[in-house]
């Protein structure tokens, strides 16, 4: 796209019909997460001592999180491998792995055994410093500030474009000020994911034998890692979809295809490390018993087999077929860390477990308020790169013109733009 696009906040009221059904879907979570907190945690869920994850840990943690691994992703891209191509995607990926973390802390809090102890978080001598899950919520906590952090150039930029004198000179001094110390920021937002998505991996490497061999691995936090860089990818460019057909943002088709490449190569790296694994530490046979868990893991491959081929195809990369291949990436990342955390976790006969009506309606409504909070940030600063609809109208319909106008090529002959395949 040659259009010129630039940082914008997007036009129009922040109340329209959807966001109200967005804050509808968000009030029956927060009527269910009220009650919660006023009758304990086993008025509105299933969790009992076998199961004591329930949906909102594997889903709301672990999913959520995934899917917000974009701007960690999209930052190793753009900052440690100096693409800086990728500057563009990393305001919109920022701003979505802000409200997934954040809404992944909440659902830590609503299913807190005992959530007025978590001021002891704030107590380093009081730590267990032995626990992995200390680890993850001291480095989900922090990242969750520095993604915030990270977002502040927008509301700077915003205030240095004000008429009132006074909030643009605010909005320079102080967006200058943070542009000193974004290296720092940045540093930070690349160390911590690293170690609490690895740790998130790692957790389950303690349940041993209640979860199934074709799932439990040293390999976990390794695996926990490529997947969420590999999720976080397809989520950006299922977003970047969705803000070009509703908001006219930014869409580079040679950006994208080239990142697509990247997340081909991760999903193949994933199914090369677990098969492997399985390899060598001799559960080949468990691929021969023909039961649930074969069915969950042959599903599982094969929604990380054919996005990679699909992204590692170029007649895709150019299409709208990329849009599937990522959608399937998240679904498929999202699927196997369900099933390391719930599905195929079995704590014995004695105990079974199936979400509650209750538990649905927070995850629903949580995520619901992600996406409504996701359109206000959006409209309220420049977060999106947008640009002219009616250039980005006029310039796809040239292409189109100059497709049905190119000569074709006479019978016998090769298009000198494209080198013939050798037979």
């Amino acid at each position: 796209m040659t259009t010129h696009a630039r940082p914008r906040a997007i036009a129009g009221g922040l109340l329209d019909r959807p966001m109200i059904w967005l804050l509808a879907l968000f009030g029956i979570a927060e009527a269910v997460i009220s009650y919660r907190f006023l009758a304990g945690i086993g008025s509105v869920s299933n969790m009992n001592d076998g199961y004591t994850w329930g949906i909102w840990e594997p889903v709301n943690v672990v999913v959520f999180t995934g899917i917000g691994a974009g701007a960690y992703s999209v930052g190793l891209l753009c900052y440690l491998l100096n693409r800086g191509k990728y500057h563009p995607l990393i305001r919109p990926a920022v701003l979505l792995a802000a409200i997934a973390y954040s809404l992944g802390g909440a659902s830590i809090v609503v299913a807190l055994g005992r959530p007025w102890n978590m001021y002891l978080l704030a107590l380093p001598p009081l730590w267990n410093l032995s626990s992995v899950l200390l680890e993850v919520a001291v480095c989900v906590v922090a990242y969750v500030c520095v993604l915030w952090i990270e977002l502040l150039p927008a509301v700077f930029d915003d205030a240095a474009g004000s008429a009132s004198r006074v909030r643009s000179a605010w909005g320079k001094r102080w967006g200058g000020r943070l542009a000193k110390a974004m290296p720092y920021v940045i540093a930070l937002a690349m160390l911590l994911p690293t170690m609490h998505q690895s740790s998130l991996g790692g957790l389950m490497i303690v349940a041993g034998p209640k979860l199934h061999p074709l799932w439990h691995t040293t390999l976990l936090p390794l695996l926990a890692l490529v997947s969420c860089m590999s999720m976080g990818l397809g989520a950006v460019v299922v977003l970047t979809a969705v803000m070009k057909h509703t908001w006219s943002a930014r869409h580079d088709n040679e950006l994208l295809a080239d990142m697509s490449k990247v997340n081909g190569l991760l999903l193949l790296l994933f199914v090369a490390l677990r098969l492997g694994d399985i390899a060598f530490q001799g559960k080949l046979h468990l691929l021969a018993v023909p039961d649930f868990y074969l069915m969950v893991f042959v599903l599982e491959l094969a929604l990380f087999l054919f996005p990679a081929f699909l992204f590692l195809t170029r007649r895709v990369q150019q299409n709208r077929a990329r849009v599937l291949g990522a959608l399937l990436t998240v679904v498929g990342c999202s699927l196997w860390r369900i099933d390391a955390f719930l599905t195929c976790y079995n704590a014995g006969e004695s105990w079974s477990y199936w979400p509650s009506l209750g538990e649905i309606a927070v995850t629903v409504g949580m995520a619901a308020f992600g996406v409504a909070v996701f359109i206000a940030v959006s409209k309220i600063f420049p977060v999106v790169e947008v640009g002219d609809p009616a250039a980005i109208r006029a310039g796809h319909e040239a292409d189109l013109r100059s497709l049905r106008t190119r000569p074709a090529t006479p019978p016998g002959t090769s298009n000198p733009s494209r080198p013939r395949s050798p037979r």
